[in-house]
């Protein structure tokens, strides 16, 4: 499974994708929780409430099963003037 980052997350990830995520991870919560632990350096973004799971280009919860999910994109929370 293929993740994919922006703002931010692509920054401190050093790219904008990240491959070798497991296929078995649940739903998005999972994810969270694995990229959370796999890229540690990603852990604050990933907390923070305004942080938002896209599954093929919907915003959805975190809840939200990924079986069924052909692309997954992370999107962090967005502040500007």
């Amino acid at each position: 499974m293929r993740v994919d980052f922006f703002g931010r997350l692509a920054d401190l990830n050093g790219g904008r994708q990240m491959d070798g995520v497991p296929d078995d991870l649940a739903d998005g919560a999972a994810l969270r929780s694995w990229l959370s632990e796999t890229a540690p350096h990603l852990a604050d973004i990933l907390a923070h409430p305004g942080t938002r799971l896209v599954l093929d280009d919907a915003i959805a919860d975190w809840q939200t099963p990924l079986a069924e999910a052909h692309h997954i994109a992370i999107i962090p929370i967005v502040s500007g003037g």
